[in-house]
């Protein structure tokens, strides 16, 4: 099984010389720029649409604009404009309108631009029924290798399941979905399963893979050391400081476990001094993103050696996480054969 990670970098990147790794970057990062250029070099170039972004703004992307970009950039994978659901799509009419329109522009993509061969398409749905269809309807016109998981909606629950309208917060709902999704894939076609935004600690991305997700990315390494926080190997988050956190875990000291595993850390920082992430973004977010590729590793190496190899090393470190009980629910949605 694949376990691909890409970083999500932008036009102000926290690296330049990116030559050793798989980059996610946004069609909406270069939108109304007149010099479609990256300003830093990647080993591979994963360029998403920006349509997510757009759609939770309620704003429209000119499907023209959008080629354009992606064809000056010509990244190695990209996704064909999609029209997501959001908290602005109310009713079951917009949702299929939606897909059809996504429909329309894979097709077009695969037929009028030059990016044919780099498609990622993505792939919404509003009941088990659609998620099915939909699923068969790409198999027999997508080409391409990934889909994307999209906005997907298996128990009419959308208008409450807030999650699916910004980050993807982890829970049982999102677990189902995410189960359900992949299971299905599997079951009726050839492709491998990215899904996006879900790789931001260790615990989610080793959520995604368990249940099945091939590749993923997230720009959360960056994002948590703006706010002033590191993640650890093997656990979540901790906050050392910039007194602008909004998320998550803030206040407290480190835990001497905690400075411990600082102390083992090989990355370009700790391997110099650690109480640099203290102190600077960049470092906070270098060392962030280290852990995140570490951990991926870890769950590609497992991965290999067997299902029940990960279990036991997962059951070990969700064990002291408040993420315990999502855990336990993975992996019972994970053995029961029912869909």
């Amino acid at each position: 099984m694949d376990t691909l990670l890409w970083i999500g970098e932008n036009k102000n990147p926290v690296k330049y010389d990116r030559s050793h790794d798989y980059v996610m970057d946004s069609v909406i990062n270069y939108y109304n720029n007149k010099n479609i250029k990256l300003s830093y070099k990647p080993l591979k170039l994963f360029l998403d649409n920006g349509a997510f972004t757009a759609s939770t703004h309620n704003k429209a992307l000119n499907k023209d604009r959008v080629v354009y970009i992606q064809e000056q950039l010509n990244p190695d994978k990209t996704i064909p404009l999609d029209y997501p659901f959001s908290r602005y799509i109310h009713t079951l009419k917009e949702m299929i309108d939606s897909w059809n329109k996504t429909q329309e522009n894979i097709l077009y993509w695969q037929s009028s631009t030059r990016l044919n061969g780099k498609l990622v398409p993505s792939l919404h749905a509003w009941n088990k029924e659609s998620l099915k269809n939909n699923i068969k309807w790409l198999q027999s016109k997508a080409d391409a290798e990934y889909i994307a998981i999209g906005s997907i909606i298996h128990d009419n629950t959308f208008i409450s399941s807030k999650h699916l309208f910004g980050d993807r917060h982890f829970n049982r709902t999102l677990l189902e979905m995410i189960n359900i999704s992949v299971k299905y894939i599997h079951q009726l076609t050839d492709f491998k399963v990215h899904m996006m935004g879900i790789g931001s600690s260790p615990l989610t991305l080793h959520l995604a893979y368990y249940l099945g997700i091939s590749s993923i990315d997230s720009a959360g390494y960056r994002r948590k050391a703006a706010y002033g926080k590191i993640i650890l190997q093997g656990t979540g988050e901790r906050y050392v400081g910039n007194m602008q956190a909004t998320f998550g875990r803030v206040k407290g000291d480190l835990r001497a476990e905690d400075m411990e595993k600082l102390l083992q850390c090989k990355c370009s920082v700790c391997s110099v001094d650690f109480k640099n992430l203290w102190k600077d973004f960049k470092a906070r977010a270098i060392h962030n993103e280290y852990t995140i590729k570490m951990e991926s590793q870890i769950a590609k190496e497992y991965l290999e050696s067997g299902l029940d190899k990960y279990e036991k090393y997962l059951d070990n470190i969700f064990a002291r996480s408040s993420f315990n009980y999502l855990w336990k629910y993975a992996k019972m949605l994970k053995h029961n054969t029912t869909l």
